[in-house]
């Protein structure tokens, strides 16, 4: 999207300029410019150009119902870091990659993920960053306008930034913050930019995903159904109650279940078996639940609207499902546990290290996991704020000789649900006991709430010798869990760091 120069005079700009240079191994506040501010939190910026961080200097509410967040990017290494594109929002089709639109308040206890604003003309309410450069060893401030989330505590997720978890907003009617050229007092403000927390878990037998409103199920056909057959297995009958249990504590009255395949086969088979197998867990359904007043909707969809890919039996078995949708039942009234204090970025000695792993082998105990065998991985915090979300901190280390390149390496790779740019969506949090997984929370769009791997962002794509990289995800597991078990993606393979504390 184009702006007009009236609409970018709205826009905080700085002149531009280019350079190169080398990423240094290690990463120190920058010793120039004016950052006598003292910030609230900082948080490790991984970017492609070199070592940077980024200060939280007020998260404050202003004017018209709204927030006013203010950072400072800080320029730790030798080469220029640019911005441009750095700071985007990664939804499909979203427009102004040249604005720090990206930037997002992250709310547990409502479920939502805050955006910046735009005026009433579409201008948006945060930093222009088309031509900004930050010279080695210089700082950049920024901000951005929110609608107000009505709660006292967010997670402010940067892109290529580890997230700033559990961030009080201040009380009272702040100003506008310096450098800031629209003041949100003084225009007519466009519709909120405000979009679902989706909150994924999965196990053998289904993939769970929740909104602030609806849940969706996805069953394994392979449990609910011989191969091509639309007749109920004894498998079923557990999952169906559990199912009917939850709808039954829910509060909606309409059902949606919708039957899918893999492509293999023609549609000719496949339409029918998956209206089929959509109308028996229907029919199934109907049996269990005892609330009255329901309406059950049900269709067939053949091989349309893969989950995964198709390139092989794994993701294939991932497609062949059954999805029941509902209106989220209740949470139980748990209050999450106290915990000690975020991970909070001070910039000298190393990170702290709960748990570690080098990924020498592979699980059959006779070879190397390609391209990881160098690799050393440390999870730094697992924090869970009173909202309910954790953020996990994970650092990887090349401690080899060569380079290693990263970029990609840990994406939820068989997923279709992660549109755009490559991320750190592969890193996952496991009950072993409950026997599920949880991934990292995504916005309604399908943005992962997770650091990115991708050129799109300046993301680090090549880890040096000796040097590391810093990532981030946030994430929504019961509350009740105290420990859980992170595992990694790499590729095809699975990296465990082992049991991790929850605090």
């Amino acid at each position: 999207m184009r702006f007009t120069a009236a609409a970018s005079a709205l826009m905080l700009t700085v002149p531009g300029c280019s350079g190169d240079g080398e990423k240094p191994d290690g990463r120190k506040p920058a010793g120039g410019g004016p950052v006598s501010e003292k910030p609230i939190a900082s948080e490790p910026m991984e970017h492609e150009d070199g070592p940077a961080h980024v200060d939280l200097l007020a998260v404050d509410r202003t004017a018209q119902d709204t927030v006013t967040v203010r950072l400072r990017i800080v320029n730790d290494g030798q080469r220029r870091l640019r911005l441009l594109t750095a700071l985007k929002d990664m939804a499909p089709n979203s427009p102004g990659s040249e604005l720090a639109n990206g930037i997002a308040l992250v709310d547990g206890v409502g479920d939502k993920v805050y955006y910046p604003m735009t005026t009433s003309t579409g201008s948006c309410l945060c930093s222009d960053v088309t031509n900004v450069e930050v010279a080695p060893g210089k700082p950049q401030e920024l901000y951005a306008v929110y609608a107000d989330p009505r709660t006292t505590r967010v997670t402010l997720s940067v892109p290529d930034t580890v997230q700033f978890a559990d961030v009080p907003i201040g009380v009272g009617q702040a100003p506008p913050a310096p450098g800031q050229s629209v003041d949100p007092a003084k225009v007519s403000l466009g519709q909120p930019n405000v979009r679902s927390l989706v909150n994924s878990s999965e196990s053998a037998v289904q993939d769970v995903d929740d909104d602030d409103n609806d849940r969706t199920m996805r069953l394994s056909a392979d449990v609910l159904f011989a191969y091509d057959k639309a007749v109920l297995t004894s498998k079923a009958s557990g999952v169906l109650r559990g199912v009917a249990q939850q709808i039954d504590r829910s509060r909606g009255d309409t059902i949606k279940i919708d039957g899918y395949t893999d492509n293999t086969g023609t549609d000719a088979v496949n339409q029918p078996l998956s209206e089929q197998r959509a109308q028996a867990m229907q029919d199934a359904l109907k049996s269990l639940v005892t609330r009255q007043g329901l309406t059950f909707q049900s269709a067939g969809h053949g091989s349309q609207n893969p989950v995964a890919k198709n390139d092989d039996e794994s993701g294939r078995k991932r497609n062949r499902r059954v999805t029941v949708a509902f209106a989220k039942p209740p949470e139980p009234q748990t209050t999450a546990p106290s915990a000690g204090p975020a991970f909070r970025w001070s910039g000298e000695g190393r990170l702290p290290v709960l748990a570690t792993a080098r990924p020498n082998f592979h699980a059959d105990g006779n070879t190397t996991i390609e391209g990881a065998d160098n690799l050393r991985f440390d999870v730094n915090s697992l924090h869970r704020e009173s909202s309910g979300l954790v953020t996990l901190v994970w650092t990887v280390t090349d401690i080899g000789a060569q380079d290693q390149m990263i970029g990609g390496s840990f994406d939820k790779w068989l997923s279709l649900e992660y549109p755009g740019a490559t991320t750190t969506s592969g890193a996952g949090l496991v009950d072993r006991v409950g026997q599920m997984r949880y991934w990292p929370s995504r916005d309604g769009q399908g943005v992962c709430v997770c650091s990115s791997t991708s050129e799109a962002v300046y993301a680090t794509q090549i880890l040096h010798p000796k040097s590391s990289v810093t990532y981030s995800g946030v994430y929504k597991p019961p509350v009740a869990l105290s420990r859980m078990d992170v595992q990694i993606s790499w590729f095809a393979e699975k990296i465990d760091v082992g049991g991790v504390p929850v605090r």
